[in-house]
């Protein structure tokens, strides 16, 4: 039996670690969640990086355990009523208006 509830899928992604979680809007309780830390560069003293590739591989990597996880347990993905996301706020990254690709890591 798959469950009908009310639910948002929470996307965090900082300088520490890419996050996911699922929440029931009807009990507010925390469906399920993963995490995947990311390691930081730091190639000058006072500079910190982290790879560009890894912050986008890592937020889909969690989205997907928790929506597999999610569809595991009986939940409807169509009950999903909403998306909310954060990011790194100051951080930047420059990406080829091209090829799609980032020029440097993110700083």
């Amino acid at each position: 039996t798959q469950s009908t509830g009310n639910y948002v899928l929470a996307v965090d992604q900082g300088t520490s670690s890419s996050r996911a979680v699922l929440i029931d809007c009807t009990s507010g309780e925390i469906v399920n969640e993963h995490n995947v830390p990311l390691p930081n560069l730091y190639p000058n003293e006072g500079w910190a990086e982290i790879c560009p590739r890894l912050i986008l591989d890592t937020t889909y990597e969690c989205i997907d355990a928790v929506v597999d996880k999610a569809v595991a347990g009986g939940v409807d993905l169509a009950s999903i009523s909403g998306v909310g996301i954060t990011n790194q706020r100051e951080t930047t990254l420059v990406w080829d208006r091209n090829t799609g690709k980032p020029l440097y890591n993110a700083i």
